[in-house]
């Protein structure tokens, strides 16, 4: 099922969003195809809104209602629901998937698309805005520019993350030796998983990207360019319930000591 999202010049994303026209003889018709809308923009300087609303990183914010003109959009495009379910973050503008990849702007990109070397599902215009994903920029384009200096961290780090998860939900219901050699296993494996992401904040700070791959097929599935990158990253833990929320707060407060 498909549904029609928007990436602002603030870099939110909002989807599935809801247009109406709140003018027309008084009354409030809902809008549902994206030619309407950008037919109506030519024609008011803004319009109503109602999405779900979240930041670049995926996270998710407070539900958007409000009037948004056609100066606020940087892109309008339909997506489907297996898309977004993925990871939200894996959508990227051209100049986004540029400085992942190392390109000084999203030109050279842009020149690819001219000549056909994606296909016309890795790709959609929105408006004067192209939008493409990891996996259309990998197949182009090939490894982000000296991958091979890059920090690489495997998908499979994710079954530690799980493994924690549920030994710290289970740890209540713990008969009490059982419980202090649970406590023990726990910690290891937190100090496994800190050491990691550690391991990615020195990385980021000496000016390195850090690579999250799937460990079968070696696909990028995620890059993370900064410390404040890196922190969204963890903070979603819980959200993805790969962690406890008291646990991801633990993590997240070690963070701020280093």
């Amino acid at each position: 099922m498909s549904g029609i999202s928007i990436i602002t010049i603030e870099n939110r994303r909002l989807y599935p969003v809801k247009a109406y026209d709140t003018e027309e003889n008084n009354e409030i018709t809902p809008i549902i195809d994206i030619d309407s809308i950008y037919d109506l923009l030519n024609r008011r300087e803004k319009i109503f809104f109602i999405s779900n609303q979240y930041d670049q990183y995926g996270r998710e914010l407070d539900n958007f209602y409000g009037y948004i003109g056609s100066e606020d959009i940087k892109a309008l495009f339909y997506v489907n629901d297996e898309e977004l379910d993925r990871n939200l973050s894996a959508i990227m503008t051209l100049s986004e998937a540029a400085k992942k990849w190392g390109f000084s702007d999203g030109s050279t990109i842009r020149k690819a698309i001219e000549r056909g070397k994606f296909e016309r599902h890795e790709i959609k215009q929105a408006g004067d805005i192209w939008i493409t994903t990891y996996d259309a920029m990998e197949r182009v384009f090939g490894k982000i520019k000296n991958e091979e200096n890059e920090l690489i961290i495997y998908d499979d780090f994710e079954s530690n993350l799980y493994r924690l998860f549920l030994k710290d939900v289970q740890r209540d219901y713990l008969r009490e030796k059982v419980r202090e050699r649970n406590l023990k296993e726990n910690e290891i494996l937190y100090n496994n998983i800190r050491e990691v992401l550690i391991s990615a904040l020195v990385a980021i700070r000496k000016g390195n990207k850090v690579i999250i791959k799937n460990k079968r097929s070696n696909k990028t599935k995620q890059v993370i360019n900064t410390e404040r990158e890196l922190f969204v990253f963890i903070e979603l833990f819980s959200r993805r319930n790969l962690m406890t929320e008291l646990r991801n707060n633990q993590l997240l407060e070690d963070f701020k000591k280093i």
